[in-house]
């Protein structure tokens, strides 16, 4: 009781200085926020930079199935390369002499209108035509050629021998074997140049071919090339494939890349993302961490809560009133009482005159000397005493307020 008695009367001293430890985590927030939000504005920019196609065999992709790198080769080479996605573009490029028309891929979104555009252009100028594995649009451009019906039996080897006269095949060598063949029809058998024509063990013979060669018919020289390797970034450096590409592309003095695109009117109704502008994910994304960062720092407490030696003062009724609830809410009966109990020891020693050091002993012969009662009745009220339940805790808070009540 002594123990808890000086507590009570001289009360604990807390230092005001703040840790080093908490100093740090407090400098560690800023430093994590700042790296944070560093990284997010370099993911910004990145995200919200100019952006490169990323279609298939598009002549501006960087990607890997892209065509930049076969483009800027015939540029650094005194190729004239001119690249567009416009169908009127393309047919007044192709009517110049000298030039060579690629269409690398979306034959099939050419109308009839527009294929016959392009070739009556082509064939003014006398020019050549190449396409990139066509698939079943070969059709709209020549009666000569088609797609093969059905994929071999046999599988292909990964390296196809050219096996013609071609010069640009003969130079180029052995290239990637395509997955798609095309086949001459059967009245122009003869009359259609086919390099690197399918071997897959156990075949002898095969109309079949990755790279087929047609003047059609005084219209105008039109070159199947059934591999898309053979001109993508990822794999135009393997076997003969670059040199295969470049030999058939700059035999002219120009080149006219078409990258079709489809009909604006058969697209899809545009939803609402569609309206939002480039920037507006990247700027989405940024904002995430930095309300977090945000959040952390608002949320966090920097140290104690009251570094200065302040007088608290909260009136004697609310802190009477708020610690009975609290007690009355958890049913704490023992913190209760033992809080009457320091209470009224502190007011009886005060009137007595007696110290902090005083002993438990000491302290109850002194207030049954001063009330006359039993000290049997005074240590069941000031300590042994134990409520089961409120009735109980009102009888001994009710018995400790008569004894106080007796000091004179």
């Amino acid at each position: 009781m002594s123990a808890g008695i000086d507590v009570a009367t001289r009360g604990t001293r807390r230092a005001t200085t703040t840790p080093l430890r908490a100093r740090l985590r407090s400098a560690g927030v800023w430093i994590v926020a700042a790296v944070v939000v560093l990284v997010a504005v370099i993911l910004t920019m990145l995200m919200t930079g100019n952006r490169e196609a990323s279609d298939p065999l598009h002549y501006d992709s960087t990607a890997r199935d892209g065509m930049k790198a076969l483009v800027e080769t015939l540029t650094d080479h005194d190729t004239e390369v001119t690249t567009t996605e416009d169908v009127a573009a393309a047919r007044a490029a192709a009517a110049r002499p000298g030039t060579t028309l690629l269409i690398p891929t979306g034959t099939d979104l050419l109308s009839e209108s527009e294929v016959a555009g392009l070739t009556s252009a082509l064939r003014t100028g006398g020019n050549r035509l190449v396409l990139v594995d066509p698939g079943p649009g070969i059709a709209a451009f020549t009666t000569r050629i088609e797609l093969a019906p059905d994929a071999p039996l046999a599988q292909p080897d990964p390296v196809s021998q050219p096996d013609c006269t071609l010069p640009a095949a003969r130079a180029a060598g052995d290239v990637s074997t395509g997955q798609s063949l095309y086949t001459p029809t059967e009245a122009a058998a003869n009359q259609v140049l086919r390099c690197y024509p399918f071997s897959g063990p156990g075949v002898t013979d095969s109309a079949e071919a990755g790279l087929l060669v047609v003047d059609d018919g005084g219209r105008f020289p039109l070159t199947v090339l059934g591999s898309p390797e053979w001109v993508s970034n990822g794999t135009i450096t393997e076997n003969g494939n670059a040199a295969l590409a470049l030999s058939t592309l700059s035999a002219e003095e120009r080149l006219v890349v078409f990258y079709p695109r489809p009909d604006p009117g058969d697209a899809a109704p545009p939803s609402t993302l569609d309206y939002l502008p480039d920037w507006f994910v990247a700027g989405a994304l940024w904002l995430l961490p930095c309300l977090l960062v945000g959040l952390l720092v608002i949320g966090r407490r920097f140290g104690p809560l009251a570094l200065e030696r302040l007088p608290v003062i909260v009136p004697a009724i609310e802190t009477v009133r708020g610690r009975a609830a609290l007690a009355q809410r958890s049913h704490d009966r023992s913190g209760a009482l033992h809080a009457l109990r320091t209470a009224a020891l502190l007011s009886i020693a005060r009137r007595l005159a007696l110290g902090p050091e005083v002993g438990e002993a000491e302290i109850l012969s002194r207030i049954a000397a001063a009330t006359g009662r039993d000290p049997a009745q005074l240590a069941h009220a000031f300590t042994t005493g134990q409520p089961a339940d409120d009735r109980e805790l009102t009888e001994l808070s009710e018995l400790i307020s008569t004894i106080e009540s007796e000091i004179p």
